[in-house]
């Protein structure tokens, strides 16, 4: 089984969105990106790992297609 994670770009706005810190732009993007990451690793990722039959490989998606 492969599990297919879509949407991670959204996962990066969103943090985006709700952050404060980071003084310019471009910093700011890179850590929106690091909090998604580790928010995919410590949430959700578990969640499918951790069932009876786990999957032998992941994707995530990102981009417009």
């Amino acid at each position: 089984m492969v599990v297919i994670f879509t949407k991670f770009d959204g996962q990066i706005v969103n943090e985006y969105v709700n952050m404060e810190e980071a003084e310019n732009y471009e910093d700011k993007w890179d850590l929106a990106r690091t909090k998604a990451d580790d928010a995919f690793q410590r949430v959700y990722l578990p969640k499918v790992l951790d069932t009876e039959h786990p999957p032998r490989a992941y994707v995530r998606l990102e981009g417009e297609n």
